[in-house]
């Protein structure tokens, strides 16, 4: 039997896995930037209680304090390790292995092109990258939220919103500024702003007045911005094909499952690459992790994975 791991920031997914298939799924809390040691974490997650296994497979968004200890530490249950980025495991389960682009998008957001080469195009985490990621719609619903508490701009939807999911807007700095889960807390706000984004209840329209496309004004321009951004990190990730070549394209994670943002997204995709074929992922981030687990020789993504064996 094989562990495969999928570890992001707001859950964490462990599946025991036979022969590349999932079996049977534990679903934990995430792993957060601000949790002391990224490997502690992960192994405190993970147990003991698997009994001996062949191959752990880690797809993980968090940045490793110390992976060869992590490896070591795992070793003592399992023949092999293999620990990679969350962004691998989606594609390989994306697209079983072969070629094509996915785009990971939750509380960040980053693209894997594997075509005539490979390309990777953000995932730069949340200070200064995963453009149009959760936590990126949600940093700038909150910013608009306190544009409108503080009196440089009206007050509208997203500060009352705002209030209604985190309380008094006045002492949420420091109530979220030294929380551990601060990034995911914000990446969950996203939703609110896309769906204030479409509500056509989100703001009074006149009888009399030109009609504008539903809802909040503001929330929708957020949406907008990060449906380009996705499409433009697709874009570039594409840029592995051949000029010519039709670009199979898949999306994983809960943030596209949005109606409105993605099909701005599609939209916006298919100006910027109409040589995309938009198609249904085979599988998941947790469904990828199996499959590399249960290969036996060279992958595709072998530069992008670090291997140990006993």
């Amino acid at each position: 039997m094989d562990l495969a791991i999928d570890g992001g920031q707001t859950g964490l997914r462990i599946g025991l896995a036979e022969s590349g298939r999932i079996q049977e799924v534990r679903e934990l809390p995430g792993l957060s930037y601000a949790e002391g040691s990224p490997v502690e974490a992960v192994l405190e997650r993970i147990g003991t209680d698997w009994g001996q296994l062949g191959t752990v497979c880690l797809g993980l968004t968090t940045i490793l304090d110390d992976p060869d200890r992590l490896a070591g530490r795992l070793l003592s249950m399992a023949r092999r390790v293999l620990i990679t980025t969350d962004v691998v495991t989606s594609h390989a389960g994306a697209f079983a292995g072969g070629q094509g682009v996915v785009l990971a998008a939750g509380t960040g957001a980053i693209a894997l092109g594997v075509g005539d080469g490979i390309r990777q195009v953000d995932g730069w985490g949340y200070l200064y990258g995963d453009a149009g990621s959760g936590f990126w719609i949600g940093r700038r619903g909150l910013d608009a939220a306190f544009r409108g508490f503080d009196g440089r701009a009206e007050p509208g939807p997203l500060t009352e919103r705002a209030q209604a999911v985190f309380g008094d807007l006045a002492g949420l700095p420091e109530r979220l500024y030294l929380a551990p889960d601060a990034v995911a807390r914000i990446a969950r706000f996203a939703v609110h702003v896309l769906e204030l984004a479409r509500d056509p209840t989100a703001r009074a329209i006149a009888q009399d007045a030109v009609r504008e496309p539903a809802g909040d004004p503001a929330a929708r321009a957020i949406a907008e911005e990060a449906a380009r951004e996705l499409a433009g990190t697709v874009a570039a990730a594409a840029r592995c094909f051949a000029k010519d070549a039709a670009v199979p394209v898949a999306w994983t994670g809960r943030l596209l499952r949005d109606p409105g943002l993605r099909a701005g997204f599609e939209a916006e995709l298919a100006r910027l690459l109409p040589r995309a074929a938009l198609r249904p992922p085979a599988g998941d981030s947790l469904a990828g992790a199996a499959l590399l687990a249960a290969s036996t020789g060279p992958s595709r993504y072998e530069t992008m994975i670090r291997t140990a064996e006993r």
